[in-house]
């Protein structure tokens, strides 16, 4: 992130900031974690940019972040990550604005980290994957929102029984419904190798609804699963990731994962499926199926 503010800052920021330590960076969000009452907890700043008053972007920002926010509280599980004890505000440092507010801190690794790693999961990890995943995106869906991010780096594995896999992120959530935060055909936002095809649509908007989240989340099972995309290839453009997700089929899982229950292969490549018909209707509908699954 540009004019991420060091250690030093934010603890003349807030010196009840305790065991203060930089976690990571990016776009325009630096996270940090902090002991707050004695409970760890994941410090976000959102950096302002000047700019941003001109064009109606300052407000555009403080709403996407309220918004991720409000689809948090309205999202009872656990699958989620949970808000932390700072409440959202505008603090000043070294004469430039944040967003201040915080999350739990979740100890574990990502499935990217696992990915990388070369982590090969059995069926009962995939199984519990495929359920936490589903049981979060059926929260989010009953809010009335979409995630729209959900990939690798989003979802942390904690190692603990009661929440071993935990999704994040809900920045670029939309809601169903809600005002729009961006021109009515600006480009969609997110990580373009987990973007379903309806998004490349100039319409997409329109035809939006929780099938994008489903597709993402079986293009991400299935990487996981694998160690392979299912489409995208490592070092090619944009463009050629953005045809292969139009018009190429998406590689099935069982031709990676002999070892794997065909019909729990056969759900994660529906998942897949381009046209949103053909997916699950719901996250609950694919949960259900899975239920059938032994």
């Amino acid at each position: 992130m540009q004019n991420t503010p060091v250690i030093e800052e934010v603890r003349r920021l807030r010196p009840e900031f305790a065991d203060l330590e930089f976690v990571d960076s990016g776009g325009f969000k630096a996270v940090y974690k902090a002991t707050l009452a004695g409970h760890p907890e994941a410090v976000k700043l959102i950096y302002i940019p000047p700019e941003a008053e001109e064009d109606g972007g300052r407000a555009e920002i403080i709403a996407r972040v309220k918004r991720e926010i409000e689809a948090l509280r309205l999202c009872p599980t656990n699958r989620l990550v949970r808000l932390g004890s700072i409440e959202l505000q505008i603090v000043s440092i070294t004469g430039r604005d944040y967003l201040l507010y915080s999350e739990e801190f979740l100890a574990g690794e990502s499935l990217r980290a696992r990915i990388r790693a070369q982590h090969r999961p059995d069926y009962a990890e995939l199984r519990t994957l495929m359920t936490c995943l589903l049981e979060a995106l059926q929260a989010v869906h009953q809010s009335g929102h979409i995630h729209r991010d959900v990939k690798p780096d989003n979802l942390i594995a904690t190692g603990s029984p009661d929440r071993p896999f935990i999704l994040l992120d809900l920045g670029i959530a939309f809601k169903i419904h809600g005002t729009e935060l961006t021109a009515r055909h600006a480009g969609p936002p997110g990580t373009l190798a987990y973007m379903a095809p309806e998004l490349f649509q100039p319409n997409y908007k329109d035809v939006l609804d929780i099938r994008s989240d489903i597709y993402s989340a079986g293009v991400t099972v299935f990487e996981y699963a694998t160690g392979t995309h299912p489409l995208a290839r490592a070092g090619e453009t944009e463009y050629s990731t953005v045809w292969r997700i139009l018009n190429q089929p998406a590689l099935k899982m069982i031709d990676l994962r002999g070892d794997l229950p065909a019909s729990f292969c056969g759900l994660v490549d529906r998942c897949v499926k381009k046209l949103p018909a053909l997916r699950y209707a719901t996250p609950q509908a694919a949960w259900r199926q899975l239920e059938k699954i032994q």
